[in-house]
């Protein structure tokens, strides 16, 4: 994990330089829905990227940031109300079958999810 934090910046200058116009087309439409609430949805050291983030949206945004429990959706088959909601999910692999879940769940019930 210590390898992963080292080079977590290099990480993100690379994804944004890759994904500058895709960025900023993201960037346009979050400006225009303004979700009032952003729900993270993560698992291991990914989780601590969210926690990060989490602290970054509230100190300078301002919106409600919380953690979705991905096993709410895949163990318990609960369908949470994400209408309106920005779901953030964020993994290595993007093949966590519950974070998968999470994130159909999501969309299904009116989230916009960006997935990283």
């Amino acid at each position: 994990m210590h390898r992963e934090a080292a080079q977590s910046a290099q990480a993100v200058r690379d994804q944004l330089f890759a994904n500058a116009e895709l960025m900023e087309r993201l960037g346009e439409r979050l400006r225009v829905l303004a979700p009032p609430v952003v729900v993270t949805c993560a698992r291991g050291s990914s989780d601590h990227a969210a926690t990060f983030a989490k602290y970054l949206i509230e100190t300078r945004l301002g919106v409600p940031t919380s953690s979705a429990a991905p096993s709410v959706s895949s163990v318990y088959d609960a369908r949470p109300r994400f209408q309106g909601a920005l779901c953030l999910a964020i993994s290595q692999s993007g093949a966590s079958p519950d974070l998968l879940a999470t994130v159909r769940k999501a969309r299904d019930a009116g989230a916009i999810v960006v997935a990283l």
